[in-house]
């Protein structure tokens, strides 16, 4: 039997056309149909490559469209900038990249021989990890790995007229040269060993010192007690 497997021998009548007229009609509609069905199909096929902006070796296979390789986006992404955390007013962000090996020595006003007291603090067992600037300003210094502070930065915030220091960094400056311009959050180094006794001996010195008179910062820092320890405090 072909496509049409019978023919009302009324409609033949009523009709004054043949059989075979009439089974070429119904064969017609018949590939009408068909190329309906497949226009819809391949319509659907160019909606979905165009939804998913396939790669040009996507193919569709019987009714699903596969993708050989990663498709490309319609549209470019945005870069969002990171930005650091809000801190509460009259506070500074924490100046490393913390985790759970963070250590906070409570040490400002430490004696350090004679008449020398300590002042800053020392933020152990982070090394290599990230030293942010607790705020926006110019890097006027940068201390070379001369001495006991090995390499560091002196920050300085026009506007308290506050300046940030921060010693025993990694040599590497970031791209970053006396004079530079940053940003609070910025990364300006890395956790280092320079200038201090001690293969593994590996922290960050950092001060807070307003109109250039040191003060204790650990008040002043937003400490993650989840991921940083805080020693005793640590004086004589």
């Amino acid at each position: 039997m072909g496509i049409v497997s019978r023919i009302d021998a009324d409609s033949v009548k009523s009709s004054g056309r043949g059989a075979d007229d009439i089974s070429m009609a119904q064969q017609g509609e018949t590939r009408s149909s068909r190329r309906r069905f497949l226009g819809t199909m391949v319509g659907a096929a160019c909606a979905c490559q165009l939804a998913v902006a396939a790669s040009p070796r996507a193919r569709a296979e019987g009714s699903i469209l596969r993708l050989d390789e990663p498709g490309t986006a319609l549209r470019t992404a945005e870069r969002v900038a990171l930005r650091p955390p809000p801190v509460p007013q009259g506070m500074l962000m924490f100046p490393v990249a913390a985790t759970t090996s963070c250590y906070v020595l409570d040490n400002f006003g430490d004696a350090r021989g004679g008449t020398r007291l300590h002042e800053g603090v020392d933020i152990m067992g982070l090394a290599g990890r990230e030293v942010f600037a607790v705020a926006s300003g110019v890097l006027i210094n940068r201390y070379t790995n001369t001495g006991t502070a090995g390499w560091g930065w002196t920050l300085f915030d026009k506007s308290t007229d506050t300046r940030y220091q921060y010693f025993h960094l990694a040599e590497d400056a970031v791209g970053l040269v006396q004079g530079s311009s940053v940003t609070v959050g910025q990364t300006i180094g890395h956790v280092g060993n320079s200038g201090t006794f001690g293969e593994d001996n590996f922290h960050l010195h950092f001060e807070v010192r307003p109109r250039n008179v040191a003060v204790d910062p650990l008040p002043l820092l937003v400490v993650d007690r989840k991921l940083c320890r805080v020693s005793l405090p640590l004086r004589g």
